[in-house]
């Protein structure tokens, strides 16, 4: 699905990620991303950008978005390329 919010007013970063890593995900929830909702917990989505994804939590009653994790995306081609090397 495709996630896109009007106004992100607001990113809580309990895990101190920079500045510019708030930005980026600032831009891909006004810009609208590829997004999956977690199947074990209710406001809770994984979002994949150009080299990042994330996962966040969406209050339902203040609408504020808390980063919780950032990691940087593997290309799906380098699984394809490390096959060879896999014992």
């Amino acid at each position: 699905m495709v996630f896109r919010m009007t106004d992100v007013a607001n990113i809580e970063n309990p895990r101190e990620y920079t500045s510019h890593e708030l930005e980026d995900l600032r831009h891909l929830l006004l810009a609208g991303s590829q997004a999956e909702r977690d199947p074990r917990r209710d406001h809770f989505y994984n979002l994949e950008g150009g080299k990042s994804a994330y996962y966040i939590h969406i209050s339902p009653i203040t609408g504020r978005v808390m980063l919780l994790a950032k990691w940087t995306r593997q290309p799906s081609d380098c699984y394809a390329v490390a096959e060879h090397f896999v014992a």
